[in-house]
């Protein structure tokens, strides 16, 4: 039990994180937003973290006149909007290590604009 509770404050942590570099920014584009160069892992981890964003209405992605996927801060909708017909969307996105690298490459991407995090072992013991 205490390491699913440390798995969810973890997670917080890791989607407030984004959250706070976001408001930084006007918009930015989405490899640069979750892309680690340096780490593949943490690339992936990076866009779980950013989909509970979008999930909660507090992100958009959306995709410029050129297909450039990009990401913007939104204030959550009211509750009149949502009955007025707002529409929230999800999706489903391939992420793959040559898309990563790909990624990479064309978009220039030398450093992560999400810090790197230390890894860390972490065991639970299940009493």
């Amino acid at each position: 039990m205490e390491c699913e509770e440390n798995d969810q404050d973890e997670l917080r942590v890791r989607v407030n994180e984004i959250r706070r570099l976001l408001d930084m920014v006007d918009t930015i584009n989405l490899f640069h937003l979750i892309i680690n160069p340096h780490d593949f892992g943490q690339s992936v981890e990076n866009l779980y973290h950013f989909s509970f964003l979008v999930r909660d209405g507090l992100c958009a992605l959306y995709l410029t006149n050129n297909g450039e996927p990009v990401v913007c801060r939104r204030e959550p909708s009211t509750h009149k909007e949502d009955i007025g017909g707002v529409n929230h969307h999800q999706m489903i996105m391939e992420f793959d290590m040559a898309t990563w690298k790909r990624a990479i490459d064309v978009f220039n991407i030398h450093e992560p604009f999400i810090p790197h995090r230390m890894t860390e072992v972490v065991s639970c013991r299940h009493v």
